[in-house]
């Protein structure tokens, strides 16, 4: 079930806010193994990820990369360093969608703000954001783990914080999978499109005006 996507005029836009998981990358972060734990990917999937509560707290700040490695070891069987290390090394190894990365990238070029605004876990601010040079690329990243917050009407918020210029909804377009999150943000005030893949995307860039 997707949002009907909405024809949106490019020139009503000065912010663009793009969600991180299955939008701007639909790559996972663990799927690098280390060489002693073959079953590495699938561990995780049901040690960690079928607990939505425990990914929940994750993404809140009430637990941390540490914890879930700790969590992991007697199932992997290695030491919590090592478990932390190969965590790590799985959120270097990113693919990005290109399409959306490139749309990210022109719009900040073409002197539109960009802003990312996930829920996500530590990892994502303490690896993914430094090593794939994101701060770079965006004006402003806001991580659901450093606001204990889930509420992606509230991380928006402060995203307008923090770039200012009176930026508002009125004036934002988000991108993002996510369909509560896309009817949250119309509900707003603001323009929204479901992401459901590149080839999608371009059609509805073109169809718009945006390319």
């Amino acid at each position: 079930m997707y949002a009907e996507n909405i024809r949106v005029n490019p020139i009503d836009i000065t912010c663009i806010v793009f969600d991180f998981g299955f939008t701007l990358s639909s790559d996972l972060y663990f799927k690098v193994p280390p060489p002693e734990c073959p079953d590495w990917q699938n561990l995780i999937q049901q040690n960690i990820f079928s607990d939505q509560g425990l990914v929940d707290d994750w993404m809140r700040g009430a637990a941390t990369l540490q914890d879930i490695a700790f969590k992991l070891a007697p199932f992997v069987r290695m030491q919590t360093p090592r478990i932390m290390e190969y965590l790590e090394i799985g959120c270097r190894k990113l693919d990005f969608n290109q399409d959306v990365w490139d749309f990210a990238i022109d719009q900040l070029e073409k002197g539109r703000k960009t802003v990312i605004v996930t829920g996500n876990m530590d990892v994502f601010t303490q690896v993914v954001v430094p090593y794939h040079h994101l701060a770079d690329q965006f004006d402003a990243i806001i991580n659901s783990f450093d606001y204990q917050e889930l509420d992606k009407s509230i991380l928006w918020s402060k995203a307008f914080e923090l770039i200012g210029d009176g930026v508002g909804y009125g004036q934002s377009l988000l991108i993002e999978d996510g369909e509560k999150n896309v009817m949250k943000f119309r509900g707003n005030g603001g323009y929204a499109y479901q992401y459901r893949g590149d080839a999608a995307f371009l059609a509805w860039l073109k169809s718009t005006g945006w390319k």
